[in-house]
């Protein structure tokens, strides 16, 4: 099981040391068990680490959280040259009056420039004498763990968009047949249909009922390639409403006629 890092809304992280690791030779993390939390990011090749049993590999731009009080190791050696950032800090303790939030435990990230550059103030401050440089620090490492649990949520969200999608067109291509009707997709998938187009939009970049015309015309031209179907007989079929609007929406989808289309395909 995965041991996730968790942290406090309302509390600042404690930050209790940093820094940037290349090895110039082949490197193997040692075997060991921490009292604090600690934050990898890969710059640059590739880190392997096995936590209580679980082996992962971490990748450029992928960020991974070791928790405290979990034996980790390595189990082969590291390439030279690979670069990572570590980050350890004072694990947050539960609070009865709030829900704790729970780091990812891998992620890669989808803006690492404003990540690297949280870091990177991080570093210039943990390496000076500035005043109140413990306090920014924190204030900064608070930052940057909030940038990785809104980059989780949005790819989080983003996967599940892409499973509804499919689930639609799942939908779609059992109605190919029939007119469109909005309510069928919204009752057979047990959700507001406004809601299903938000997600489908966001995710396709078009409307269901576009997709849909669009399903309907590569069916058409299916029927055109394997049966001896005139155009009114395909239309009728598909359940146009009539001949006249299927070509309009055949031209709109693939910018020719049904029979200019029928016309190359016969040449």
């Amino acid at each position: 099981m995965e041991q996730r890092v968790m942290m406090n809304r309302s509390e600042l992280p404690a930050l209790i040391t940093m820094g940037v690791f290349k090895p110039a030779q082949p490197w193997i993390h040692v075997d060991r068990i921490l009292n604090m939390d600690t934050l990898l990011y890969v710059v640059d090749g590739e880190v392997t680490v096995c936590e209580e049993e679980i082996d992962y590999t971490l990748s450029s731009g992928q960020a991974f959280f070791l928790k405290n009080q979990c034996r980790h190791w390595g189990k082969s050696p590291v390439a030279p040259g690979s670069t990572w950032y570590w980050v350890s800090f004072v694990p947050f303790q539960p609070r009865a009056e709030q829900e704790p939030l729970f780091l990812p435990k891998q992620l890669t990230l989808s803006s690492p420039e404003s990540f690297m550059d949280i870091l990177n103030a991080m570093l210039r401050l943990y390496r000076s004498a500035a005043p109140f440089s413990t306090e920014r620090m924190n204030g900064l490492l608070y930052q940057a763990l909030y940038e990785l649990l809104q980059q989780d949520l949005q790819q989080r969200e983003k996967h599940r968009g892409s499973a509804l999608s499919s689930r639609i067109i799942a939908c779609l291509k059992q109605q190919l047949e029939q007119p469109f009707d909005s309510k069928r997709i919204a009752d057979r998938l047990s959700m507001n249909y406004t809601y299903l187009g938000r997600v489908f939009k966001a995710d396709t970049g078009s409307t269901i009922n576009e997709y849909y015309r669009k399903l309907k015309i590569q069916r058409a031209i299916e029927l055109m390639h394997a049966e001896a179907l005139n155009l009114s007989q395909i239309s009728e079929q598909l359940q146009f409403p009539n001949p006249y609007y299927f070509s309009r929406v055949f031209k709109q989808v693939t910018g020719l006629s049904p029979r200019d289309y029928q016309q190359q395909l016969y040449r």
